[in-house]
């Protein structure tokens, strides 16, 4: 059998976890887009960079779901080549889900203290904000998920 002869067969089933993390992300970035378009005219151009960098960290879930895909088809080459593949898989998979960790904070932060500071301006509602939120914590999580499946599964070169 094919799979059998894979790199790391601890992550024979990573596709599920893959098709979980693209549909969050998908999710999250369509929920971003709607927030985004939806948002009255006026609203302070901060509270789009915000849903933008929330939006960037759902991207990098995509990457991890791809990490998880690509650790998973990996077949054995030669030892220099695998010893190299494990170390970019473990060190990337935690570096992208810090890096989304960081948009997240950043795209939450960002919507929940500027928009509404400037009292001439369209107020955000508390609801959108929850939601934009809600998004950016559901990413975070399964990208951490992901990442720990990663860095547990994959060997120490």
């Amino acid at each position: 059998m094919e799979s059998d002869r894979a790199l790391i067969p601890a992550l024979r089933k990573a596709g599920v976890l893959a098709t979980v993390d693209y549909a969050l992300a998908f999710a999250a970035l369509a929920v971003a887009g709607w927030l985004l378009f939806a948002a009255e005219k006026g609203t302070h151009a901060s509270f789009r960079f915000g849903l933008i960098s929330i939006g960037g960290a759902a991207f990098c879930l995509v990457v991890n779901g791809v990490m998880l895909v690509r650790g998973r088809d990996r077949r054995p080459l030669f030892q220099s080549a695998d010893t190299q593949f494990l170390a970019t898989l473990r060190q990337g998979s935690l570096r992208i889900w810090l890096f989304g960790l960081l948009l997240a904070v950043i795209g939450s932060g960002v919507v929940l203290l500027v928009p509404n500071s400037h009292p001439f301006r369209p107020q955000v509602s508390a609801a959108t904000m929850a939601i934009a939120i809600a998004a950016a914590a559901v990413v975070v999580v399964a990208s951490g998920v992901s990442a720990a499946v990663v860095r547990r599964a994959v060997p120490k070169p």
